[in-house]
């Protein structure tokens, strides 16, 4: 296997671990649309603004991260699909579903939709391996401290939307209790 090849889609993996793992964030998904089934309208110009945001901020951040040590390396295809597709579309509609609920709620919810996937990456694509998080040593340690930070999505989203408001008309900003 190429290098070239190994940093795009990761050793030992082909199109169906992929398909698998697309499988598992559309499951997710169909849990999400319990909630509500569509990003309301007057909502839609905050869920794009997050969408590039979060996407502009997560996919080199992913990287950076790996290149800092504090994060195992991403294929690029599990990058790419991870945030383009997991983050941007699934969280950014995750987070227009309950951005009016408790934010320890929200919060919560993130981190376990969070660990969930990054424990189905791991398993499919053998991803997200590093042994540690930061000092706290364990795989486990790190699937769980990664989860738990994504958690911080809704009120990076609130304080993001807040400041952005102020030059972009129609942004929706906080409506949690």
């Amino acid at each position: 296997m190429s290098e070239v090849y190994r940093a795009l889609i990761g050793a030992g993996n082909a199109p169906v671990e992929y398909g698998l793992v697309l499988a598992v964030y559309a499951a997710l998904f169909l849990l999400m649309l319990h909630g509500m089934p569509e990003v309301e309208l007057y909502f839609r110009r905050s869920f794009w603004v997050l969408y590039i945001g979060w996407v502009g901020l997560v996919f080199p951040g992913n990287y950076l991260c790996y290149r800092l040590g504090v994060m195992s390396f991403l294929p690029w295809l599990n990058n790419a699909l991870h945030c383009f597709v997991w983050i941007g579309l699934c969280l950014g509609f995750l987070y227009s579903t309950v951005r009016r609920e408790s934010l320890a709620l929200q919060c919560g919810k993130f981190a376990i939709y969070s660990f969930i996937v990054k424990l189905a990456e791991n398993r499919l694509l053998g991803t997200w391996e590093l042994d540690h998080f930061f000092f706290i040593p364990g795989n486990w340690a790190y699937l769980i401290g990664w989860s738990l930070m994504d958690g911080a999505y809704p009120l990076i989203s609130a304080v993001g939307l807040r400041w952005l408001s102020a030059v972009i008309p129609g942004l929706v900003v906080s409506e949690s209790r």
